[in-house]
């Protein structure tokens, strides 16, 4: 009897996917190249990079660390390596960095837009090592699946990792988001690497370094420690070591010294030439203005006491940026969710918008491996939970690595006081992405008729192709993306804001599409971001001596057609006016905790006549 050719074809599809695994990952990691190399070429800069990409630039230029303390410097410094290519002209004589502590976003503001520096030209060059680290993570996924799993596995999960809009919309700015997803990545499965393997000094080290450059990345990455350690209490737990307890906890309690010690210590090494120039008195300086007044007195006194000593000058800086980060995460922010505001954080912000946010395709695949999870943990001995546990740990370890990280980092999030966007989640997003992919084709592999698995393998196939199909159409405009569930793109404003919405990545284009729109002659432009509307729109000015204007009067925009606005200045005479989403939803905080007579209700309650990128509303007022 000849083979149906719907089950002809699926069995060729194998054998394609086994067969050529390599290339067809590589295609992945190109089509993922491609699109995120013409959307950083076409986002203006976000907020962040303006502290970012100077700070950088003045560590590895001036060994100088006042800039963005808050953050570690290993993710800034690979963005601004390919800037000293380009002979920047950086702000050194401006009071943002002769007077200020952290004149962080001052600086920004010279550095890309009024010192003469070509703005988009350090753009470009400093997110391609952003890029590079998300390629990088990208082959890693690959790599770590094909060789636990099998490379069916290994171009599932590379597909959901590549073509996902949440990563292609973040995985080019220069922040730490992509950093540390890749490093907090690398980190725990070497970890478990040497886990498997305590004896061995190579691994051990390979985990050091991986965990140091974690905490480079991000001090986020702290969580690493607890994480760890209950590792390797469920493996002690669950498991008796062939060699006793008492040797396998010698043997774990050394290597975890030297991983947490050795770790650390690499850490304050990378910190030195960062602080090396920096003087004392400045770093004083940064420690009172930086901490509120009950760290200050907790911990400020100390870290001004020694920082005098050029060996301890490193460390006095990394608790510093531990303790803002502490502090600010307790302090809490403005956020928007679902038509409310607070400033502090939503119980339910990171679920739902985690569901807002991802492909439907994927939502199906989730929701089925959950729902299929339930029905055999229930057809087993779902009583006998210890023992049951102790078995899936045995026969499904780096499962549960995935699942406790997962669980673990979840939670952190949903407790955490930051609800600043899904970028937040990037972390466990390569671990959902294996473990939904393993889950996925164990599913498919375990079906025995050979009809029902065809049909699960063509399922598969069309919610694979619905995925990225999804993803590309999406092209350039990736951070709005909301789900056809709720809307798509174009209602993400109902729902959410921030970098889930707008962080000012479509200046550029909003300056294309007005200059190219005969029928505005003039529009107010009320942008939230970190492009600089007068920098695209107008023309520099300069002095009486010829000498370009350095700040932010050094702009004609007489000829131009923009118009600068704000929500205090009413109703514009002009006929357009565009807004930022973030303005025309942060609105609602003010009437909320400190209401005002002007806002932007009027607008609110207008059809917008175009948005560009979903993230920058034009309305036609006259």
């Amino acid at each position: 009897m000849p083979i149906p050719y719907n089950i002809l074809m699926i069995q060729n599809l194998h054998k394609l996917v086994r067969r050529y695994h390599l290339w067809i990952a590589i295609a992945l990691l190109t089509i993922m190249a491609i699109i995120t190399f013409f959307t950083l070429s076409g986002d203006s800069a976000i907020v962040d990079e303006i502290a970012h990409i100077p700070s950088g630039y003045s560590y590895i230029t001036k060994g100088d660390y006042r800039l963005n303390p808050e953050h570690p410097p290993l993710i800034k410094d690979l963005a601004a390596l390919p800037l000293l290519a380009l002979h920047l002209k950086f702000p050194d004589t401006i009071p943002a960095w002769t007077t200020d502590s952290n004149g962080q976003w001052e600086a920004g503001w010279h550095f890309l837009y009024h010192d003469g520096n070509n703005a988009d030209s350090i753009l470009l060059f400093s997110r391609l090592p952003i890029l590079a680290l998300a390629l990088i993570l990208g082959w890693g996924i690959y790599r770590f699946c094909l060789k636990h799993f099998g490379p069916e596995t290994a171009l599932l999960a590379l597909l959901f990792y590549t073509l996902s809009p949440n990563i292609l919309a973040h995985d080019h700015y220069v922040t730490t988001d992509i950093g540390i997803a890749a490093f907090i990545f690398f980190a725990v499965w070497s970890f478990v690497a040497w886990m498997q393997k305590p004896k061995s000094i190579k691994l051990m080290l390979v985990a050091t370094a991986c965990f140091s450059l974690a905490q480079l990345a991000k001090f986020s990455a702290v969580m690493l420690v607890p994480f760890y350690l209950a590792l390797i209490g469920i493996a002690l737990a669950t498991k008796k070591p062939k060699e006793g307890y008492k040797s396998a906890l010698w043997q774990y309690f050394i290597g975890l010294a030297c991983i947490f010690g050795l770790g650390m210590l690499l850490v304050i090494l990378f910190y030195i030439p960062h602080t090396i120039n920096m003087p004392a008195g400045v770093q004083d300086k940064l420690i009172v203005e930086s901490l509120p007044k009950g760290y200050n007195n907790l911990y400020g006194t100390y870290l001004r006491q020694y920082n005098d000593i050029s060996i301890v000058k490193p460390i006095a800086q990394y608790l510093l940026g531990m303790l803002m980060v502490f502090n600010r995460v307790q302090s809490g922010n403005i956020t928007y969710f679902l038509g409310d505001v607070t400033n502090q954080s939503f119980a339910w912000y990171f679920p739902v918008s985690f569901v807002l946010k991802t492909p439907i395709p994927m939502l199906i695949m989730i929701f089925g491996v959950l729902g299929l999870a339930i029905v055999n943990y229930i057809r087993k001995t779902p009583l006998k939970v210890w023992g049951n546990f102790k078995s899936y740990s045995n026969n499904h370890f780096l499962e549960l690595v995935c699942v406790g990280f997962i669980v673990f980092y979840s939670y952190l999030s949903i407790k955490g006081n930051l609800n600043l966007g899904i970028r937040h989640l990037f972390p466990m997003m390569p671990f959902i992405f294996v473990l939904l992919a393993k889950k996925t084709v164990e599913a498919v592999r375990s079906i025995k008729t050979k009809k029902y698995k065809t049909i699960a393998s063509g399922s598969l196939l069309v919610l694979c192709v619905w995925y990225a199909v999804t993803s590309l159409m999406l092209f350039p405009s990736y951070m709005p993306y909301i789900n056809s569930l709720f809307g798509g793109p174009a209602n993400a404003s109902k729902y959410l804001s921030d970098s889930n919405v707008d962080w000012g990545q479509d200046l550029k284009r909003l300056v294309t599409y007005v200059n190219n729109n005969p029928d505005i002659d003039k529009i107010a432009v009320d942008y939230f971001g970190g492009g600089d509307p007068k920098y695209y729109f107008c023309t520099r000015r300069l002095d009486g001596n010829g000498i370009l204007i350095k700040d932010s009067t050094g702009y004609d925009c007489t000829k131009s057609k923009y118009m600068d606005w704000h929500v205090d200045y009413g109703k514009p005479q002009t006929k357009y006016i565009a807004v930022s989403e973030t303005y025309l939803v942060s609105d609602l905080f003010y009437q909320k905790y400190n209401p005002r007579p002007y806002d932007y209700q009027w607008l609110r309650d207008k059809k917008p006549v175009k948005q560009i990128g979903n993230s920058i509303y034009i309305y036609k007022v006259r």
